[in-house]
């Protein structure tokens, strides 16, 4: 069974020049959002909708090869295109594509807070493919990428009927 990473309490949150105590789940999903994954039909198409936060600076833990070297001294985006360059051979492998991903340039409906920096919507073909990407150990080594670029990260899954052919 595809096991994703859990949450750690005190993870850092950095977002607009704070450094404080950040929810559990703002950079992994907790334990109760990975059960209702895996509870959900895992030959549905899911479409994920990815709402992003980049710290100012990339925030690499100890346990992280770059931590504390000059590969470390970059933008919480240079992380993230770090990320991207590895997660995005994942995603085509396990038969999945960028939809779209752009810059936020306002909010328009909702509240002002949490402000996002990007948005991009990933389609997979199976739910059981996006699990074995996260499941994959080579991903989850890549995943530090994304943890270091990130203030904030907001996932949603979409149902995979818009995805399925007519």
């Amino acid at each position: 069974m595809c096991r994703a990473p859990v949450a750690s309490a005190g993870a850092r949150w950095n977002h607009s020049n704070r450094n404080v105590e950040a929810p559990m789940s703002v950079l992994m999903p907790t334990e109760d959002q990975i059960a209702k994954l895996r509870s959900l039909s895992g030959d549905e198409p899911v479409g994920a909708l990815n709402l992003l936060s980049f710290n100012e600076r990339a925030q690499y833990q100890p346990e992280d090869p770059e931590y504390g070297t000059p590969e470390a001294d970059i933008t919480g985006k240079g992380a993230f295109l770090r990320y991207g360059e590895i997660a995005g051979q994942f995603l085509t492998e396990c038969g999945g594509r960028v939809v779209f991903d752009t810059a936020v340039d306002q909010i328009m409906i909702g509240p002002s807070e949490p402000s996002w920096d990007m948005a991009a919507i990933m389609y997979f073909p199976t739910r059981t493919a996006f699990m074995k990407m996260l499941a994959d150990p080579e991903f989850h080594s890549a995943s530090r990428h994304r943890k270091a670029a990130l203030a904030n990260h907001t996932m949603l899954h979409l149902a995979g009927e818009p995805f399925s052919e007519r």
